[in-house]
């Protein structure tokens, strides 16, 4: 009997809660949302479609930051000082003196090798530039015949009281953070603005030989080891004015050639 009325007092209470979730329903004027309900779905979609695009839409302003500030980094880089740095060779030395220089190699003054115009009056052909040689080279394995380079040796005591038949080194060197470097022959001081890389004397081979080239060889010249005999390459003498064509003054005749060699 108690069970019994136990289940009708839950049936009830259950009647008016049902009844009463109903009737707030109707006031707030709700209604029950179906899963097949067409306009739900649709609903649904079209929030997905909208998230999808703004999220799209974020990403491709992401990336557009991202290419910006690769843009930017690209700029900054290209606005960096780059380390610059021109090049010359030292004559005469087996490496470079210059504070804020690099030597790059030692090396070999090599040229053609001299004739006397007496002995061979038509023999003047040939190259007349000078090479400076490195010393660690990477030979061939093939032969020549018609051109041949030789080491350069002093033919006169004009540098050093002991540089007759000395070989002459040279050395390719590299000033840090400068973009041109000359050699100004009749001057031993450089231009304003300009740096003083080495200073020396003009120096070519004999009037009387084939041509060369006139070099800046060094005031302070170095030997190459073992370089002594008298085996007669090409040779160096101090290279002097001669008045007449060349006005003088500002030049005298017969007078040593100053040189120096400077970088900007």
């Amino acid at each position: 009997m108690a069970i019994i009325v136990a289940l009708q007092l839950i049936l009830y209470f259950g009647t008016c809660l049902m009844e009463g979730i109903g009737e707030t329903n109707e006031i707030h004027g709700s209604k029950r949302l179906l899963l097949n309900d067409p306009d739900a779905i649709n609903n649904r979609l079209n929030n997905l479609e909208r998230s999808l695009q703004q999220q799209q839409a974020a990403m491709l302003q992401q990336q557009a930051t991202i290419l910006q500030q690769q843009a930017t980094i690209q700029q900054l880089k290209q606005n960096i000082p780059q380390e610059q740095g021109s090049t010359y060779i030292q004559w005469g030395k087996a490496s470079c003196s210059s504070m804020g220089t690099e030597t790059i190699y030692s090396g070999y003054t090599a040229g053609q090798l001299y004739y006397d115009a007496s002995s061979y009056p038509n023999r003047f052909g040939g190259p007349s530039n000078m090479l400076c040689l490195p010393n660690n080279p990477k030979l061939s394995n093939k032969t020549a015949s018609h051109s041949f380079i030789y080491g350069t040796e002093f033919e006169e005591n004009f540098l050093r009281n002991d540089a007759a038949n000395e070989d002459i080194p040279c050395a390719l060197c590299r000033s840090i953070n400068t973009t041109s470097t000359v050699m100004f022959p009749g001057r031993n001081i450089c231009y304003n603005g300009w740096k003083t890389e080495y200073e020396g004397y003009v120096m070519s081979g004999h009037w009387g030989y084939r041509a060369s080239s006139y070099i800046c060889v060094d005031l302070h010249p170095d030997y190459i080891p073992g370089g002594k005999a008298n085996t007669n390459g090409q040779l160096l003498y101090v290279t002097g004015t001669k008045c007449g064509p060349l006005s003088c003054p500002p030049y005298n005749d017969n007078m040593a050639v100053n040189c120096v060699v400077c970088s900007k």
